[in-house]
């Protein structure tokens, strides 16, 4: 009889032992499932004990440039209710602690933890990939969903705008596109929505998080 294989993690981690972290829905930064060195700089136990402070400090977001070639991502999941996205980010700093999307920031060798919403990714040239594939005759016009792991409306989306250049690309082309956020950013773009709203191309999808049990329903 073949004797049963025991798997010992690469890091032993105790999240119950993590500190809240004030502004971050994650407080401590898990191993990446496929990466075989880790560092949780929020375990005071991987610092300089001279360096600790009474309060665990907030960790300042990064943003890294994205050179993707392409923007449309295509699903044929029969469990995804839509066939293309565009995310104009990936991560997200609204760190909601329950998203299905934090999986996917391990693929680019950070952690599902406080890396998702710490560690932003941007793509500048969105708007133009988008026109590019929109242009492009294999292209058949259907919904948009804006966007499928991450929020459209992230806090630095107020400088960068790329999120309104690929809605101003869409209403050129007056192509379907429905919007998952949770900021209210988006009424900065209501004149757009409103020029997609003439073609009946557009929808917006808003989650609204509460306390109040009688506004949830």
């Amino acid at each position: 009889m073949l004797a049963k294989k025991k798997f010992r993690p690469v890091i032993r981690e105790n999240p119950q032992s993590q500190t809240a972290i004030r502004g971050r829905g994650a407080s401590w930064s898990p191993a990446n499932r496929f990466e075989r060195l880790h560092v949780d700089l929020t375990n005071p136990d991987a610092v300089d004990a001279g360096c600790e402070t009474e309060e665990t400090p907030r960790p300042r977001t990064q943003y890294f440039r994205d050179g993707t070639k392409s923007i449309i991502t295509r699903n044929t999941s029969p469990d995804v209710g839509f066939e293309t996205s565009l995310n104009p980010y990936r991560g997200c700093e609204h760190g909601c602690i329950y998203c299905y999307a934090r999986p996917t920031h391990e693929y680019l060798g950070f952690s599902a933890g406080l890396d998702f919403e710490s560690k932003i990714i941007v793509k500048p040239n969105a708007p133009e990939l988008l026109r590019a594939e929109l242009e492009s005759p294999r292209w058949h016009p259907q919904t948009l969903v804006l966007s499928g792991v991450t929020d459209p409306y992230q806090p630095i989306e107020r400088k960068l705008c790329i999120t309104r250049g690929c809605l101003e690309v869409l209403a050129k082309f007056r192509n379907p596109v429905a919007i998952i956020t949770k900021n209210r950013l988006v009424t900065r773009d209501i004149d757009l929505l409103c020029e997609l709203a003439q073609h009946n191309a557009v929808a917006v999808n808003v989650s609204v998080t509460s306390l109040d049990s009688d506004l949830q329903r």
